[in-house]
């Protein structure tokens, strides 16, 4: 029994690890739009139901980011719509011009605003859907998530270790 619980705890821990890891990663793979880009794809957490019917609040949508040549008129994509002066918005749009402006810039006439291919995030095509997780990962990404679910649990182990690790130099002198 003793064997079973003590499997059971590692699996825990081990599944705990994980998660901190990725989170972590997560948060630090923020990009200047405060949003997770890990490598071609990027993390977005639908959060408002603005994107409905394709997406439903709460779900993380995993975009890939293809290359600017690849994306062809009358696809829909992902894009930041905003400045600086104001927050960005995810929206989605379709496209409907396309015109190199030079050999790695692309600008794109979506909805009717030119965008430049630096704000677009990915087509709808080559995205995955999670329902539900991204709820999930913005507790976790969020400062007090983050805070109660990775650092004290963090914070805790190290402390007991430390504990431990006390008792056993003591019971190891006492017995000298």
């Amino acid at each position: 029994m003793k064997s079973v619980l003590n499997v059971l705890k590692n699996i825990g821990i081990g599944i705990w690890v994980v998660i901190a890891i990725f989170v972590t990663v997560c948060l630090l793979s923020y990009n200047e739009f405060n949003v997770a880009k890990i490598g071609d794809n990027t993390l977005l957490i639908i959060d408002n139901d603005e994107l409905e019917p394709d997406f439903m609040e709460g779900d993380l949508a995993i975009v890939k980011r293809n290359s600017d040549r690849k994306i062809e008129i009358g696809d829909k994509v992902f894009y930041y719509n905003g400045n600086k002066a104001n927050e960005f918005l995810i929206n989605i749009g379709e496209v409907s011009d396309k015109e190199f402006v030079t050999n790695t810039e692309t600008s794109f006439r979506i909805n009717d605003q030119v965008i430049s291919g630096q704000y677009v995030i990915g087509e709808l095509d080559d995205t995955k859907v999670v329902n539900n997780m991204g709820t999930v990962l913005s507790v976790f990404t969020s400062r007090w998530g983050f805070m109660f679910l990775i650092i004290l649990p963090t914070l805790f182990a190290l402390v007991y270790e430390i504990v431990y690790i006390v008792g056993e130099v003591k019971k190891v002198q006492k017995d000298a």
